[in-house]
């Protein structure tokens, strides 16, 4: 009988004849007789992207993919680093559910991000005038349906089977169709003459954001060059790609920044300039001081520094000392780390975020279903987020702050 291969992570395969046990598929089931819910087991893609392969083919895949199931009965007493790029992500997920437990070192940062966002239960408020939440939102003078964001990624071409130029217009192009913006990651990979990022970017006509990790200034500011011809929407710097072990691996120095050096970035462009992985109030202050238009508050999902805290945890205060400044109710602010809803959303937006980017969920939904796949995920959490308002008696966003918190144990 017909032999298969998922076409997305080029490592599942499926005999007819044999069935599939794991995912409740029964011996001499066709493809076509799939349920519409079967999912890839090793990265979530759908049934319409497994491929006809020769037997041949099929043994030589076969192994493999017997060597990764049982890998991952294997217990560990350590969490695996989502930076190793021999690990495979699982990418596999039910909407709302954390995408593994992927962070550097013992993963702690990763689970703190988690932590902190639970601790926190929103109040629920009802006897209220009704009235329909707006949630539109402009960022940077674009408008948006919802205060969400694509959080920067890349890198999805070392463990699965898409290109980084695919990725990030998969990220653009279905937070676009979604009605918000998404933001592109600068990938380690070598590439021939335009960055992968700003090829995606040229293909949504500039409707996207480019963060760069802290490179040389000179690579930087041929990078915030390029961007600012395709007409991005902003530009800006992850500086806490200064510990990526992508870049190292692949002998491409990042860098810590200094106040000079962001006002050189800052001063290069027309365009916003954002500051993303701050994580600290000192930070957050040395980022104004150089400029920077667009704050993120942000750990890098965990991925880059182990055993610190959540970026709930320290929202809060960061945000107090930006709206001290003179400067400081003109900063925009923006959130990500552990969102999974529309109701991680709005607890952050409650914390003093201004927008809130996702990150795990879109990457997943980019590899295995392509722009729909992120659109739909930013349906769901849009969706979130009304409801939400709602049994919060939130009739706008401006209404959304800390008196609908109740902070657990």
């Amino acid at each position: 009988m017909v032999k298969w291969l998922c076409a997305v992570c080029n490592i599942y395969v499926y005999d007819e004849e044999k069935g599939d046990p794991l995912t409740g598929i029964s011996p001499n089931t066709v493809v076509s007789e799939f349920p519409d819910s079967w999912r890839c087991p090793v990265c979530g893609a759908t049934k319409d992207r497994l491929v006809r392969i020769s037997e041949e083919e099929y043994w030589q895949k076969a192994r493999a993919y017997t060597d990764f199931t049982e890998k991952k009965e294997q217990v560990r007493s350590i969490l695996i680093g989502a930076d190793n790029p021999l690990t495979q992500p699982e990418l596999r997920q039910e909407y709302g559910v954390p995408l593994g437990l992927r962070g550097i070192g013992q993963g702690l940062t990763y689970l703190n991000n988690l932590k902190a966002l639970s601790k926190y239960r929103l109040k629920k408020r009802l006897i209220t005038q009704h009235e329909e939440p707006v949630i539109e939102t402009t960022f940077l003078g674009k408008k948006i349906s919802v205060p969400v964001l694509g959080a920067p990624m890349s890198g999805l071409s070392y463990v699965s089977n898409i290109t980084e130029e695919d990725f990030a217009f998969n990220i653009l192009e279905g937070c676009k169709v979604a009605g918000t913006i998404g933001f592109t990651g600068n990938t380690s990979r070598d590439y021939e003459v335009i960055h992968p990022a700003i090829i995606a970017l040229k293909k949504v006509n500039g409707d996207g954001v480019n963060i760069f990790k802290p490179q040389s200034q000179d690579a930087l500011l041929d990078l915030i060059r390029q961007s600012e011809k395709e007409k991005a929407i902003a530009v800006g710097i992850d500086i806490d790609g200064a510990g990526s072990v992508n870049f190292a691996l692949a002998g491409k120095p990042v860098f810590r920044k200094t106040i000079d050096e962001l006002k050189e970035l800052k001063s290069s462009t027309r365009l916003p300039f954002i500051v993303k992985g701050i994580m600290c109030e000192e930070d957050a202050l040395a980022a104004i001081d150089a400029g920077a238009d667009v704050i993120g508050i942000s750990n890098h999902g965990g991925r880059v520094l182990d055993s610190g805290p959540g970026v709930a945890d320290v929202l809060s205060n960061i945000v107090k000392a930006v709206r001290e400044t003179k400067k400081g109710k003109e900063i925009v602010i923006t959130a990500d780390g552990g969102v999974r809803t529309g109701f991680d959303v709005v607890k952050m937006l409650a914390l003093g975020a201004d927008f809130v980017l996702v990150g795990r969920p879109l990457a997943r939904e980019a590899v295995s279903s392509g722009v729909e796949g992120v659109k739909r995920i930013l349906e769901y959490i849009k969706t979130d987020v009304r409801i939400a308002m709602i049994m919060t008696s939130c009739n706008s966003l401006e209404e959304i702050d800390g008196t609908i918190l109740v902070k657990g144990r």
